[in-house]
């Protein structure tokens, strides 16, 4: 901050410290969800393309007007030094962990007119249609939480299929389904 020979004033900045073993996340984490969030919680992020992990260090008392949003400082450890102070980074704070939970991909999730969802499952080749409830929907991993409408084991159609409509005849080809067919066969390992 100041240049040989350069004079001083009292109180005046000279230079700044970096601790480079520690460093702590700035993050602005929305208003309508600043009671999920508490000491000590785990925070997942990433910063140029690398995975990151740190606790919440503390909390802002106040609501920034306008953005309305409070600071939450998180603390990561940086031992080797992967992470540079400035770098900008997207990242979840989790809130809780839900055991045994019932999950779909948010693509199978279609909403009605009134509002409400469904998930087109397939029921012994035939296309039906089952109301849902959600619970935890996360949004970064594109998974959303069944409550109800769904049990373990069903088949639902994920992604962007057109018109579907309840009775609708389906069947589901696997990777191996096109064998010797016209030659063709599936590209190797996980293909799909």
């Amino acid at each position: 901050m100041a240049q040989p020979g350069e004079h001083i004033s009292r109180g005046g900045e000279l230079f700044t410290l970096v601790r480079n073993d520690i460093l702590e996340l700035a993050a602005a984490v929305p208003e309508r969800q600043a009671n999920q969030v508490a000491v000590g919680q785990r925070v997942q992020f990433l910063a140029n393309g690398a995975p990151f992990e740190g606790r919440v260090a503390r909390l802002s008392p106040t609501v920034d007007p306008s953005s309305r949003s409070i600071t939450v400082y998180v603390q990561i450890p940086n031992a080797r030094g992967l992470l540079k102070g400035g770098t900008f980074a997207t990242g979840t704070l989790l809130a809780r962990t839900i055991a045994n939970a019932l999950v779909i991909p948010t693509s199978a999730l279609r909403q009605t007119a009134s509002g409400s969802q469904l998930a087109y499952k397939i029921v012994r080749g035939v296309i039906d249609t089952a109301s849902v409830q959600l619970g935890v929907v996360d949004d970064r991993a594109a998974i959303a939480e069944v409550i109800s409408g769904l049990t373990d084991g069903d088949s639902v159609v994920s992604g962007n299929v057109g018109s579907l409509g309840k009775g609708m005849k389906v069947q589901i080809l696997t990777a191996n389904s096109g064998r010797g067919r016209g030659g063709a066969s599936p590209a190797g390992p996980g293909a799909k």
